[in-house]
């Protein structure tokens, strides 16, 4: 959540009178439909899985009154020939604005009515009656850059894992490397680029030990893997903003021994080196099993590969393992990889989760942006297991 305000915190908690969501057309880089009418809407983002660079989709029902929105060919301006739709939220009450990024249109529906009058000469003539457009949007950095796919290109010998992402992204969106881990040099065996570029910029994330997300310019945002913040803390109570919250046990992504490979420079020794999970419920060869990840080092030394697997294990750790189910007033600025605390009802009061945000859905409905949202909080299991400890004594 790049964008922090007390005050848009405290709007959170207040009224959504007035609340609007703004969107406008954007073609070639100028402005080809503004103030679009926004009748309904849904918007998700999806980063449950960390190498996911496509996030955020939608669908928007723009209102067509006289019918001159409704797309005929790919060129028009709510058609799927490279039209952008530019998002924000805007307070009703203290218009507070927020930008919420460009999107691509991928597809376009109309839905058109027609009338038919006889002029006073006799003459039959068929007028518009008005209508809707039913868009499927996606983040357009992301978007764009998954379309056009890498062809005759093949990574810089000794480059950066962020100068090569800002070079593959040069002519679709900007790189925001404010928040990005430390960069790296990329393996001398890394020679090839996949066909798709989004694969490839999850190559890059991987060497950095990063994930990625749109911000509300529209940049690509490279963090570290564990998230960013915490940045919102969410409360019950009638001054809070939890609504609700369940959660699903389950043992997908979980891991107790990451196993890390690279060869040395010349490539004629392999090397290995795994590091263990050695306390805890699911402490390695107990009763959860022996249940390993894999890594691609990039170090070269069997030190440095020995440390990769080391830092692998606990940053898959500190990412997360369990995931909560999250129902809370819309914060039309928090993003994935957003780091919250949600004060949780237990039998021993309302205890502290802090949590990875790695999904969230937003509606509107009449035009008016919902006043609550759904957001799927990752924790870790050491996270869980405190809070069963205390649970249980009560």
């Amino acid at each position: 959540m790049i964008i922090t305000s007390p005050d848009l915190d405290e709007e959170v908690k207040g009224t959504a009178d007035g609340d609007v969501l703004t969107a406008t057309a954007w073609r070639g880089g100028l402005v080809v439909a503004a103030n679009l009418d926004i009748t309904a809407s849904a918007l998700t983002w999806d980063a449950s899985s960390d190498m996911a660079v496509q996030q955020g989709k939608g669908t928007l029902t723009i209102a067509d009154p006289d019918g001159t929105l409704a797309p005929w060919g790919a060129g028009d301006a709510l058609s799927f020939g490279g039209s952008r739709i530019q998002l924000a939220w805007t307070s009703g009450s203290s218009g507070i604005r927020v930008p919420l990024g460009m999107w691509r249109i991928r597809s376009s529906k109309p839905s058109e009515s027609w009338r038919t009058y006889m002029t006073p000469t006799g003459i039959s003539l068929r007028v518009s009656g008005g209508g809707s457009v039913v868009l499927s949007i996606e983040e357009d950095v992301t978007s764009t850059a998954a379309l056009c796919r890498i062809d005759g290109d093949a990574p810089v010998s000794g480059a950066t894992a962020l100068t090569e992402m800002k070079r593959l992204l040069a002519e679709y969106g900007s790189v925001d490397a404010t928040l990005a881990p430390a960069d790296k040099t990329i393996p001398a065996a890394y020679v090839t680029w996949p066909e798709s570029r989004s694969d490839a910029i999850g190559d890059l994330l991987d060497m950095l030990g990063a994930v990625c997300r749109v911000g509300g310019d529209g940049s690509l945002q490279v963090i570290p893997r564990a998230g960013v913040g915490p940045v919102w803390t969410i409360q019950p109570g009638e001054d809070g903003v939890l609504i609700g919250c369940e959660r699903e046990l389950n043992d997908t992504g979980v891991y107790n021994v990451a196993r890390s490979i690279n060869s040395t420079t010349d490539g004629s020794t392999p090397l290995v080196a795994r590091s263990y999970l050695t306390s805890g419920p699911l402490a390695y060869g107990g009763p959860f099993g022996k249940v390993p990840t894999f890594h691609q080092a990039i170090a070269t030394t069997q030190d440095g590969v020995q440390a990769d697997a080391t830092a692998y294990l606990a940053d898959t750790a500190a990412a997360g393992t369990v995931d909560l189910a999250v129902t809370c007033l819309a914060h039309p600025a928090l993003q994935v990889h957003d780091i919250v605390t949600i004060l949780a009802p237990t039998m021993a009061g309302d205890l502290p989760l802090t949590g990875r945000v790695v999904g969230k859905s937003w509606q509107s409905s009449g035009g008016v942006p919902s006043k609550s949202m759904k957001l799927t909080v990752r924790v870790t299991t050491e996270t869980l297991e405190a809070i069963a400890g205390r649970a249980r004594r009560g």
